[in-house]
């Protein structure tokens, strides 16, 4: 009995560690996100715009050019926009979060083939799932070997979690979780759970 009450104690504190950190990203934030741009001279005056508005606001915690390397459909970009909106180191208002999720769109759809997820490459799923780690800027709130948010570490999350669990807190965090529900597809959950359970304790 006193086993399975540390296990159990183990395992909140670890769902506590995986969820609690997305209102304390930026600040925590130890690495500058890289710089990145594109040519839109062709694109819509509108879309230009929300470019612009993007590369400003957006670039203070994210890659852009990860950013740009995801794919989803035009709510989902609205529904991520919003979610980042909420932060409250955002600073992104109505305005500006419906001009960035309209730009996102029109690049996800016009951008080359080339950039498509890494998930549909023929790479391993574990490899697959490292990329998009990196891609989805996960890194803003959990680091691993050192890399990225180091205030909460994934490393030995494998040995600590199943692929179950894992894949239950991406999909639905636990309630009073500050780590959002993910828009990702169930090939990237699974892509990225199978990244996940490689990080394990040597």
């Amino acid at each position: 009995m006193k086993r399975t009450t540390l296990i159990s104690s183990f395992g909140i504190a670890v769902l506590v560690a995986l969820s609690a950190c997305a209102a304390q990203a930026a600040p925590q934030f130890h690495r500058s996100p890289a710089k990145t741009s594109i040519d839109v001279s062709t694109y819509p005056p509108d879309i230009q715009h929300g470019y612009r508005v993007f590369s400003d606001k957006c670039s203070e915690c994210h890659d852009l050019k990860a950013s740009l390397a995801q794919t989803r459909s035009p709510a989902g970009w609205a529904d991520e926009v919003r979610r980042m909106q909420d932060m409250a180191s955002s600073h992104i208002d109505s305005r500006e979060a419906d001009e960035i999720a309209r730009f996102l769109s029109y690049y996800d759809s016009h951008k080359p083939a080339e950039q498509n997820s890494a998930a549909s490459s023929g790479a391993t799923p574990a490899v697959s799932g490292k990329e998009l780690f990196a891609k989805d800027s996960c890194s803003a709130c959990h680091s691993v070997a050192g890399e990225g948010n180091t205030s909460f570490p994934l490393d030995g999350i494998g040995s600590k979690m199943t692929a179950t669990e894992l894949k239950k807190q991406i999909v639905s965090p636990a309630s009073g979780s500050s780590m959002p529900p993910t828009t990702a597809s169930d090939a990237e959950i699974n892509a990225l759970v199978s990244y996940l359970v490689t990080l394990r304790n040597r």
